[in-house]
């Protein structure tokens, strides 16, 4: 006796449809640029993209605050959403090189800097940033560990 199928035909092109509408996505999708990320680099020729390895530099260099400030909590929480982004792909695969911490690093100083910027109002409808690794010396040479792997004696060492 044959045994039946764990599928049936409907399950089973409900299931190739769905592989194949995840494959478009991921494949379309990793190639668009966001409108702002095009305006903003037709109006900054002189961008280094983070691919390239340099910095960018998310805060405006005037430090008084804008006149609508609603923009800069939207700027911010647009900014904190890539951000995130950054801060956990691949978070579980592979280790982020020095480097890519260290802009990581910067990129939640500038996000810090945008925050304080901030008035008491604004501050409390969004999260503020905070940057998941520490800064550790070992044999003469930085690492970067995120909290959560810290062993008891690095966190001995470093206080917390």
């Amino acid at each position: 006796m044959k045994n039946p199928s764990p599928f049936r035909n409907n399950s089973r092109i409900a299931l190739v449809f769905s592989v194949l509408v995840i494959f478009a996505g991921i494949y379309l999708g990793g190639s668009q640029m966001m409108p702002e990320d095009h305006a903003e680099n037709q109006s900054k020729p002189t961008v280094i993209s983070l691919s390239q390895g340099g910095p960018m530099n998310f805060v405006s260099s005037n430090d008084e605050p804008s006149s609508n400030d609603t923009d800069l909590v939207a700027r911010y929480s647009f900014l904190y959403g890539k951000y995130q982004v950054k801060i956990n792909t691949k978070r579980n695969l592979s280790l982020p090189s020095v480097q890519e911490i260290e802009v990581l690093r910067m990129e939640a100083n500038q996000l810090d800097q945008l925050y304080f910027k901030m008035s008491q109002e604004e501050r409390k409808k969004i999260k503020k940033v905070s940057f998941p690794y520490a800064k550790l010396e070992v044999d003469g040479k930085v690492i970067y560990r995120r909290f959560e792997d810290l062993t008891q004696e690095e966190r001995n060492s470093l206080n917390c």
